[in-house]
């Protein structure tokens, strides 16, 4: 009993600590001028910086996920083989869900295309004075951690039993959660972000491997640059 409470307590840590990295992480994308600046690097040198830490912390949370699926894996996440077709179309699916969510609570809640959330408004702030380093972030590394937290350690964590109860229990709360950390202020908003979540979830335990969902994630937010 200890020690399923304490492989449970060393769970959350690890998504705290791994969201913790996330921030870190995050700063060097979004106030890379700043830092460069204040660190003394030439512009070759401080993406050299970015791009090990920024692999270096991506690796460290994959490992630590992994090791949580060798301790329990019902659910046969990140099994082999890694790419398959089905899957890829799923991924594709799901992206078509995340634009179609996101456009029907909108719509739902009556928010015009000219409003944005908080979250939204603070990034396109950040997004002009990050120059290439924000989209780098927003379409590629931000996902990556993003799934790696809000749906791998997620689900190892809280759902890992494999039955329909828990599949669809952890698809809204882990939606939530996502929703939460995108939406503090408990907006309205807050429900778009919710609906994104909950399909990238989906994407996940449905292919159960996080490549799809991060797929899904990648190819959304790359809409935002088109």
């Amino acid at each position: 009993m200890m020690k399923k409470i304490f492989y449970f307590l060393g769970n959350i840590i690890t998504m705290i600590a791994a969201f913790i990295i996330y921030s870190f992480v995050q700063q060097f994308y979004f106030y890379p001028f700043k830092l460069k600046k204040r660190l003394g690097l030439t512009s070759s040198s401080f993406v050299i910086l970015v791009l090990a830490i920024t692999i270096i912390t991506l690796l460290l949370i994959f490992f630590l996920y992994r090791m949580q699926l060798k301790q329990s894996n019902n659910w046969n996440y990140n099994s082999r083989p890694h790419w398959h077709f089905k899957k890829i179309l799923i991924a594709i699916l799901g992206t078509f869900m995340l634009i179609i969510a996101s456009a029907v609570v909108q719509f739902a809640l009556g928010l015009g295309l000219e409003q944005t959330s908080t979250n939204q408004n603070l990034l396109d702030q950040i997004s002009h004075q990050s120059g290439y380093f924000y989209p780098v972030m927003v379409v590629l590394v931000g996902p990556m951690f993003e799934e790696l937290i809000f749906r791998g350690l997620f689900f190892n964590t809280f759902f890992k039993e494999k039955n329909k109860l828990n599949k669809w229990l952890g698809i809204i709360l882990s939606g939530f959660i996502f929703g939460y950390v995108h939406d503090p202020g408990l907006t309205k908003f807050i429900l778009v972000y919710w609906a994104l979540g909950c399909v990238l979830a989906w994407v996940y335990t449905t292919t159960r491997d996080l490549r799809y969902s991060m797929l899904s994630h990648m190819l959304f937010n790359s809409l935002g640059f088109v």
